[in-house]
C-alpha cells in the first residue's frame, strides 16, 4: 500500500468513525427530548463535534433523522425479519415474522413512538415512515400470497382480506397498544396477533 493509499483509507476511517458517532449521539438525543424538539446543536454537542460537521455528514436534519431510521433498523433486528418471511412454510414464515416484527418494535420502542408522534404534524416526517411502511406492507403481501399459493388461506379470504389484516397486525400501533396499554411482552404480543391472524385468514387445521 502506498502511503497515499494508507493516507486515504485513515481518512476513510475517521470519516466513517464520525459519522457513527453522531448517530449514536442523535439517538441518544432523540430518544430525551424527541425529534421535534433536539436541535441539532445538541447532537453536535453530544458527539463532540462541530455543528458543520454533522451537517456536512447528514446534508440535513432531516439526513440525520434518515440516518438514525437505518441504524434503528439494523440495530432493531429488520435482517432478522426479512429472514423470517423467507421460510419455505408460509404459515412458519407468518409466525416467525410476528415474533421479529415485535421484537423489533420493543427494542426499538422509544424512538419509534417519538418519530411516528411526530410524523403526524410534520410532513418531511411522515415521508420517511410512509417510505419505511412501504417496505412492511411489501412483506405482508409476500407472505399473503404465499399463504394463497400453499392454498392455507381459509375458503373465501381474499387476497386483499389476507394483506389487510397481516398490515394492520404487524403494525408499531398493533404492538404499542399491547406493550404499553397492557404491559405485555413482545414475545406474547407475537404470539396473541400470531393467533388473531390465524383465525381470521387460515383453513382450520
Amino acid at each position: 500500500m502506498s502511503p497515499r493509499d494508507y493516507q486515504l483509507g485513515k481518512r476513510a476511517a475517521g470519516v466513517a468513525e464520525t459519522r457513527t458517532r453522531i448517530v449514536e449521539a442523535a439517538r441518544a438525543v432523540f430518544a430525551q427530548d424527541g425529534f421535534h424538539r433536539a436541535p441539532v446543536e445538541a447532537v453536535a454537542r453530544r458527539a463532540d463535534v462541530a455543528r458543520a460537521t454533522v451537517y456536512y455528514q447528514f446534508d440535513s436534519r432531516l439526513g440525520l433523522i434518515e440516518a438514525v431510521l437505518d441504524d434503528v433498523e439494523r440495530r432493531g433486528g429488520q435482517q432478522r425479519v426479512l429472514t423470517a418471511v423467507a421460510l419455505a412454510d408460509a404459515i412458519e414464515a407468518t409466525r416467525r415474522a410476528f415474533e421479529e416484527g415485535s421484537r423489533f418494535w420493543a427494542a426499538e420502542h422509544i424512538l419509534v413512538r417519538k418519530l411516528i408522534g411526530l410524523a403526524a404534524a410534520d410532513p418531511e416526517i411522515r415521508r420517511l415512515v410512509v417510505q419505511r411502511d412501504r417496505n412492511r406492507l411489501a412483506l405482508v403481501t409476500r407472505l399473503a400470497e404465499r399463504l394463497r399459493a400453499q392454498r392455507r388461506l381459509r375458503p373465501g379470504c381474499s387476497i386483499q382480506t389476507a394483506i389487510q389484516t397481516l398490515w394492520l397486525l404487524s403494525s408499531f400501533e398493533a404492538f404499542d397498544q399491547l406493550f404499553t396499554g397492557q404491559g405485555l411482552a413482545a414475545d406474547d404480543i407475537a404470539a396473541f396477533l400470531f393467533e388473531l391472524a390465524v383465525r381470521a385468514l387460515l383453513r382450520s387445521p
